[in-house]
């Protein structure tokens, strides 16, 4: 697979990543991090926790790396043996590769992340792009998947016009356009330095895809046994969360839908809600 341009230029690259390396330098001392080897370029995965615990796989969304998980890798991490995964083509240490969307190549990519660390099985955490993979996954791998949760998820609804409109306004806007972004999608969030920072290393160095993620059909959601857990916020800026909970719940048996008031499209209270969602699906497995 040909490699796709991911940075605008290799310096670019470089201030993002050394930055991204400065968030790791203060992850928990037992994290390992290291890089493993796929059909599609290495991946880098930061894996915390003890090993005999549940495995539980952490997939960030777009523009993203898994500095996302900082806030929550601790509290996962008592247990859970928990993997964070930079996904391919994306805004961290993985391989440069973009797959098609309408491809399997994604979930092929997770399985070669799964056979690498020897996992039968894992509850997955998809936040809005990594919540596409994991459904993608969950749909073509059922058997592999113990419990499903969602954070603002892609591919259940089209993205909202008005974001469309948004982006291209705040895009030639500069400084005003780029803390106006911030606002529609962080919403009531107060950003810390870090988050700013971070965010306008990206606005300047990396180059976001621009294909749509193609919307899964009734058929293939209906093709998930286990148990899901959606959470959304109110306003969030890319996807009605209301018209994601509804068509997860038409067509999913076992799905249960949160959504937040006063909350955009980045949530930092998801860690609380998940885990309370993942023991209740083990209680009552055992």
């Amino acid at each position: 697979m040909a490699k796709n341009l991911v940075f605008k230029t290799g310096t670019g690259r470089k201030e993002i990543l050394n930055y991204y390396d400065q968030i790791l330098n203060r992850w928990p001392q037992n994290c390992r991090k290291q890089f493993i080897k796929t059909r599609y370029g290495f991946t880098f995965v930061i894996e915390c926790g003890v090993k005999s615990k549940p495995a539980l796989i952490l997939l960030h969304g777009a523009g993203s790396n898994s500095a996302m998980w900082t806030a929550d890798v601790n509290e996962y991490s008592k247990n859970y043996r928990v993997f964070t995964v930079d996904i391919i083509g994306e805004c961290g240490k993985s391989a440069e590769n973009r797959p098609d969307f309408k491809s399997s190549h994604y979930s092929n990519w997770l399985i070669d992340v799964f056979e690498a660390f020897q996992l039968e099985d894992a509850s997955l955490v998809g936040c809005s792009l990594g919540g596409w993979i994991a459904i993608k996954f969950a749909t073509q791998h059922p058997e592999k998947v113990k419990q499903l949760a969602l954070i603002s998820t892609s591919g259940i609804t089209q993205i909202k016009p008005s974001l469309i409109f948004w982006l291209l306004v705040t895009s030639v806007s500069g400084k005003w356009g780029f803390n106006k972004m911030n606002k529609i999608v962080y919403n009531n969030i107060q950003l810390d330095e870090q988050t700013i920072q971070f965010t306008k290393l990206v606005k300047q160095h990396f180059i976001p895809r621009t294909d749509a993620l193609p919307l899964f059909t009734d058929a293939e959601l209906q093709k998930i046994t286990t148990p899901v857990f959606f959470m959304g916020g109110e306003n969030d800026c890319f996807f009605n969360s209301e018209k994601t909970a509804n068509r997860l719940k038409t067509n999913i048996e076992q799905a249960e839908c949160k959504i937040l008031e006063n909350t955009g499209h980045v949530i930092t209270v998801s860690a609380n809600y998940i885990l309370t969602f993942l023991k209740r699906c083990e209680n009552e497995k055992n």
